[in-house]
């Protein structure tokens, strides 16, 4: 069996040195020089015969360091900063073993597939520049050989791990239900309704009678929908042109001036605690599909609004079953992720049994 093994002593003390030494501040000459002299290269742990350095940690690391200082005292930070590093050895390690298992029992990543993504890269990044992008490769401390190197690896792993999940893709309706049934608490709702809304605000050279007017104008013609076309003339409005008669979702996309304007008017599901009280009243007297009047609320210092509703949905407060699409769709995706993870840890349990794993 191939060797594998992790220098962890030297990993503690190294990362937690490293981790404490990053300057807060550039000025802070002695942080800095700490800095320097921790950051030598050194080997941290080896992977089938492959040696994991603590600048390929560091390299991982780098980007999360600020998040993980963040609210926390030298010595938390200290702490927290080894454990990501030894978690991010552990995940370096494994990467290496699903590469070199790659290797032997698959065969060789197609020239052209690594040559491809590197041109991509190129032509996103660095707007075609190939200086710009050799230049950015020399910043990171890499040649172009040693980034064809890394490319080549996520190529493979990538693979690998997709052959896996592949697998575990497929969930019959048992662990659907076993797992709404150990979690039906997380499907419990409250009352909620799902709405359109249309937002018309005051013009600038309009009075408020005026404003008043021609929001009510559009409220009858919601509920009226063949007065939509002479209301969309009267006010020189051009709707979208679909095959169908023009309805509230397509008013609301052509009038409305609000952020859900381009969704149609559709705001989701809400439960009605989170809704104004005056906006509940009304939407419990309307039946699914019917629209609201205009409703006026006049704000301090700001243009009046009108809002024009329809209700398209109310659930009572209760709990959603798996008949429900949404709730069916959310219970398969749950258990498709936890299978998939599930799959992905048992096979690289496989792997770093089979190519011998020690912790010293």
């Amino acid at each position: 069996m191939n060797a594998f093994s992790f220098s962890c002593l030297l990993l503690g003390t190294a990362v937690a040195a490293w981790g404490q030494a990053l300057p807060k501040k550039p000025a802070e000459t002695e942080a800095g020089k700490r800095w320097t002299d921790l950051n030598a290269d050194r080997i941290a742990g080896d992977a089938n015969g492959q040696p994991i350095t603590l600048s390929d940690i560091r390299r991982q690391v780098e980007p999360f360091v600020e998040e993980i200082r963040r609210g926390k005292s030298d010595a938390e930070f200290a702490k927290a900063i080894e454990s990501y590093g030894t978690e991010t050895l552990k995940q370096i390690a494994d990467r290496q073993l699903v590469i070199a298992e790659f290797k032997t029992s698959t065969g060789k990543v197609p020239t052209s597939y690594i040559d491809g993504d590197i041109e991509e890269t190129i032509r996103r990044d660095f707007g075609g520049d190939r200086n710009r992008f050799v230049a950015s490769l020399r910043s990171q401390g890499l040649t172009p050989l040693s980034y064809r190197k890394l490319i080549e690896d996520r190529i493979i792993f990538e693979y690998m791990v997709g052959q896996i999940r592949r697998t575990a893709l497929e969930v019959g309706p048992g662990k659907l239900q076993a797992y709404y049934d150990a979690h039906k608490g997380e499907f419990t709702r409250k009352e909620s309704v799902n709405l359109r809304q249309i937002t018309l605000i005051q013009g600038a050279s309009e009075t408020p009678a005026e404003g008043k007017a021609r929001a009510e104008a559009w409220a009858a013609a919601l509920r009226d929908p063949a007065q939509i076309p002479a209301t969309m003339a009267r006010f020189k409005v051009t709707g979208r042109k679909t095959s169908t008669a023009p309805g509230f979702a397509e008013v609301a996309e052509a009038i409305s001036t609000d952020d859900f304007a381009k969704q149609g008017g559709d705001t989701g599901w809400k439960p009605l605690e989170d809704i104004n009280e005056r906006v509940v009243g009304v939407v419990r007297k309307l039946r699914d599909g019917e629209v609201s009047e205009a409703l006026q609320f006049d704000i301090p210092g700001s243009p009046t609004l009108w809002f024009i509703l329809k209700r398209e949905g109310f659930k009572a407060a209760g709990t959603d079953t798996l008949d429900d699409p949404k709730t069916r769709a959310l219970v398969e995706e749950r258990v498709r992720a936890q299978a998939i993870k599930d799959a992905v840890e048992k096979w690289l349990a496989e792997l770093r049994a089979k190519h011998y794993v020690e912790y010293r």
